[in-house]
């Protein structure tokens, strides 16, 4: 590895020059030299911060400024953890104050990660030195990382007892061997070797020897990946004690969170030289009253001792958020007790930590990564989730709130739906995934596990097609032909699920159709750069249907506009189709076809609309406001074979293939006068009658995309779904007393995702906030609404931490009552 590192000079003086002038006026006050005692400054500074995600940087940087009175020597620098390094930095001429920036270019298979410790000593000319220290934390999926988390910082231990020891690696290659060394008054090293897993917990116990001194030793952790690299955790002092007569109780500590959920974890921890017997906990209400506790017995040999227990607080939802007061105690091997205390000293009071008891489970990516979509399977209580980094679908069962295994796909996946079969609301065990590092969709069994098959997408070749006139004087003019061609990614993004139906509600079984929009790139022509498109695909036909989305940029013929002609390509196999030519005549504002990065796209819970709406607002297209469109499945398309015409001495003919269902541009347009905002995220209820954008604020548009009203929800959180029960019309309050409806208003509720800790409810009619809904950490991902069999509704959410179910309070929409008066006047 080489390190690049660049000087940064500040007042540096030569070193001759420097000299001279010290000489010349020491001689006026005595004689020779008096020697130099003063120490360099030295300091580690995070240029980069205290975390870098080294598949966006490529490097691992940091800056060592250094200062000396007279000049600096030397600056060495050692870095150990996730990153071995030792280098030293001599000054060959005087430079008194100096900033080292240190880049380490890291390559795509680099396995530099996890916490990288950093040691800076300057040296100055008279061998006076400083040192100082820091850490960084690399992410890096391909690192291998190793942590010790037992012993911890303040261990103490004395002969005869032991010591737990607990050491975590991961690194994706495996893990071949996984161990740890203590090094000082006492000297042990043990390992194990493992069949290459992707993580290694080790658990194991040191026994301190009987002659043993009074002393300290450091412990660590080390492992060795596949290929034999060799990565050490960070140190722990441990200091051992020599007990005659012990009757000094343990120290007890204990940490939870201070806004925490029923299931959320307690850390009580005791030490005591003679070792620990119990260790425990208690909760109360506010009235005092026990609604948790747990104290766990051991044989006295431990001498530090963790224990991690569920709170499991006997609290209902509806008695959420709760305060709960916290207690920890401890007994040693020689019967002395004692409790937490707000300080190490034993005369300060008893520690009862009060904490916030607030609604939701959250479970960790068990593997980590990052989600981009969700979707809910009432066939199974099962949420889906893409994992973008590590090309697979997690399953979080919500019956009880875990992670099963998860389910490879292609790479990327970014978008997920469900598998229509009637319109009714009903779907098959199977999920559709655009996997948007590639051109295709994964159509996965979730009963078995596995992918069924992947569906290869084609590519569409766009063309505007003009006729320019060259001599105007000739009969007949004389015609120049211009053809323009676009050829944009293929690569989907958000995705939705529709079906037609022949008879009945049932899905047609050659008309399951996947609605996509798909992810853009720089290197698309023209005025397409960072352009997606939307389109659909139909996945079940036995001849190949396909359709680019061309409708919504429609307008009348003018010199501004240009003459479209749409070819699908299918691969070598298939060959290509004119799906739209040039001799139909239609006339499109060409900038119109390209959507933003990223366009949402979302299908109504009975599979017959779908909603789509452009995320981020951009110069173009026209107005300079982000776009919305809904689908209606059941409208159709129109087929006509268009003449063949002559165009400068070139046959034009084809075909021209109308969907019905696209919302026509001039209510897009009507959608972007009236809003005049960037959307952020989409929802849209069971029938797809309500339709809600959020951006400022979140806006309700029925089906033709009719502003109807304006929910006033803010926040960077975009995350939000519909009551799964609501099939109200957008505009119409459909309960007894507003405009009429036998429906029941606690079902017209939208659910918000927030900056703070909590999911806000807001009617979706008469636009107000019904309630908010405590939560430990903010929803920063999707947020999705499901129902369990017994009818009861909860809440998935993405946070920080994890995916979140919250039950969903009983909740009362007063709204009707206090906002209607239920007649005319």
């Amino acid at each position: 590895m080489t390190a690049m590192v660049r000087r940064v000079l500040k007042g540096g003086v030569p070193l001759v020059a420097a000299g001279l002038l010290v000489g010349c006026a020491e001689q006026r006050f005595r004689l020779g030299f008096e020697s130099d005692t003063q120490v360099p400054t030295v300091a580690v500074v995070k240029s980069a911060g205290d975390t870098i995600d080294l598949q966006v940087a490529r490097k691992v940087s940091f800056t060592i400024s250094a200062t000396d009175n007279l000049g600096l020597k030397t600056i060495a620098i050692s870095l150990r953890g996730g990153l071995l390094l030792d280098t030293t930095i001599t000054f060959t001429s005087a430079t008194t104050t100096i900033d080292l920036v240190v880049d380490l270019p890291q390559g795509v298979n680099s396995t530099v990660g996890g916490v990288i410790n950093i040691t800076a000593t300057a040296t100055d000319g008279n061998n006076n030195s400083a040192t100082a220290t820091a850490s960084i934390f690399v992410v890096n999926l391909r690192a291998l990382t190793v942590v010790l988390f037992s012993p911890t910082v303040g261990s103490v231990t004395s002969p005869d007892k032991q010591l737990p020891i607990r050491v975590l690696a991961a690194q994706q290659a495996g893990i071949q061997r996984v161990g740890w060394q203590a090094i000082g008054v006492v000297n042990a090293i043990d390992s194990a070797f493992y069949a290459l897993p992707d993580t290694v917990n080790l658990l194991d116990t040191l026994t301190i020897p009987t002659a043993t001194p009074a002393g300290t030793f450091i412990i660590f952790g080390f492992a060795v990946d596949s290929a034999g690299r060799r990565v050490v955790s960070t140190s722990v002092t441990v200091t051992v004690q020599l007990v005659v007569t012990d009757t000094i109780p343990p120290i007890v500590t204990f940490t939870v969170p201070q806004r925490a959920e029923v299931r959320d974890s307690i850390t009580v921890r005791a030490k005591d030289p003679s070792g620990i017997t119990s260790i425990g906990w208690i909760a109360l209400n506010a009235a005092g009253t026990q609604i948790g506790g747990r104290t766990t017995a051991f044989s006295g040999t431990l001498t530090d001792v963790t224990v991690i227990d569920n709170l499991s607080l006997s609290l209902t939802a509806a008695q959420l958020p709760a305060l709960v007061i916290l207690k920890a105690f401890a007994t040693d091997a020689a019967g002395n007790s004692d409790s937490a205390r707000t300080d190490t000293l034993r005369t300060v009071p008893v520690l009862a930590d009060s904490i916030t008891v607030v609604n939701g489970i959250t479970k960790p990516l068990p593997a980590g990564g990052h989600v981009v979509d969700a979707i809910y399977n009432r066939n199974n209580n099962r949420v889906y989730l893409t994992n973008f980094d590590l090309d697979r679908v997690e399953v979080f069962d919500v019956t009880d709130t875990s992670f099963k295994a998860a389910m490879p796909v292609g790479s990327r996946p970014w978008g997920i739906a469900l598998w229509p079969r009637d319109t009714l609301g009903a779907n098959g065990d199977t999920v559709v995934v655009a996997n948007s590092g590639g051109t295709d969709l994964s159509i996965v069994d979730v009963s078995l596990g596995r992918e069924r098959r992947r569906h290869a997408l084609p590519n569409f070749l766009i063309q505007s097609v003009e006729v320019e006139i060259t001599n105007a004087l000739v009969v007949p003019p004389a015609l120049k032909l211009k053809v323009t061609e676009f050829d944009f990614s293929d690569r989907p993004q958000y995705l939705a699920m529709t079906c037609r139906v022949t008879a009945g509600t049932a899905c047609s079984a050659t008309d399951v159709m996947a609605v996509y929009s798909t992810a853009p790139t720089q290197a698309q022509q023209g005025a397409f750069p960072l352009r997606g498109t939307m389109r659909w695909e139909n996945l079940t036909s036995a001849v190949p249907e396909s359709h680019f989305w061309w409708e919504q940029a429609e307008k009348l013929p003018s010199p501004d506009n240009d003459t479209i002609q749409v070819i699908v390509d299918r691969g070598p196999l298939l060959g290509t189709d004119i799906l739209l030519g040039a001799s139909c005549g239609r006339t499109v504002n060409m900038i119109e076809l390209g959507f933003v990065d990223s366009t949402f796209t979302r299908n109504s819970g009975n599979f017959t609309h779908a909603l789509i709406g452009e995320g981020g607002s951009s110069k173009e297209p026209s107005l300079e406001f982000a776009r919305a469109l809904t689908y209606n499945v059941s409208v159709g398309k129109t087929v006509t074979v268009c003449p063949v015409i002559n165009l400068a001495g070139v046959l034009f003919s084809g075909r021209e293939e109308i969907d019905n269902g696209i919302s026509p541009g001039i209510r897009v347009r009507d959608f972007i006068v009236n809003t005049a905002i960037p959307v952020r995220s989409i929802g849209v209820n069971f029938n797809g009658l309500t339709n809600l954008f959020r951006a400022d604020s979140v806006y309700v548009f029925d089906e033709g995309l009719r502003l109807r009203g304006i929910i006033g929800a803010s926040g960077a959180n975009a995350g939000m779904d519909l009551n799964f029960n609501h099939s109200f019309q957008a505009g119409t309050g459909g309960t007894p007393g507003t405009s009429g409806g036998t429906l029941s208003p606690d079902d017209r509720l939208s659910f918000l995702a927030s900056t703070d800790p909590q999911i806000d409810v807001f009617d979706t009619f008469f636009w107000g906030k019904v309630a908010s809904i405590p939560i430990r950490d903010p929803v920063i991902g999707p947020l999705r609404v499901a129902r369990l069999g017994s009818g009861e509704q909860i809440l998935i959410g993405v946070t920080a931490r994890g995916v979140v179910t919250v039950r969903i309070p009983a909740l009362t929409n007063l709204y009707p009552a206090n906002r209607w008066s239920g007649s005319q006047r």
